[in-house]
C-alpha cells in the first residue's frame, strides 16, 4: 500500500482550503462562524419573527467539515509519509 504523493491535484487543493492554519485556527475561525450565525438567527428572530434554529444544525455540521476535515487530511497524510 503506497502513500499517497503530497504533490497531487486533491493534497493542493486541501492545502488550498485549510490555508495553512493549525488547530487552533481552525478552532477559533469556527468558534467565529458559529457566533456569527447564532447572531443572525437572533437578529432573523427579533426583527423578521422567525427561527431558523432549523437551519442552524445542518450548517454547523458543514461548517465544522469545512474547518476540521482537510486539517485532518492532512495531518494524517503528512504522519503517514514520515513514518515510511
Amino acid at each position: 500500500m503506497t502513500v499517497p504523493q503530497q504533490s497531487s491535484p486533491f493534497f493542493q487543493q486541501l492545502r488550498q482550503i485549510n490555508g495553512d492554519r493549525g488547530f487552533l485556527a481552525n478552532l477559533g475561525g469556527f468558534f467565529c462562524v458559529s457566533c456569527m450565525m447564532g447572531l443572525g438567527n437572533l437578529f432573523s428572530q427579533s426583527l423578521f419573527h422567525e427561527n431558523m434554529a432549523w437551519l442552524l444544525g445542518p450548517l454547523m455540521v458543514m461548517i465544522a467539515l469545512y474547518f476540521f476535515l482537510p486539517y485532518f487530511i492532512l495531518l494524517l497524510t503528512n504522519q503517514r509519509s514520515s513514518e515510511s
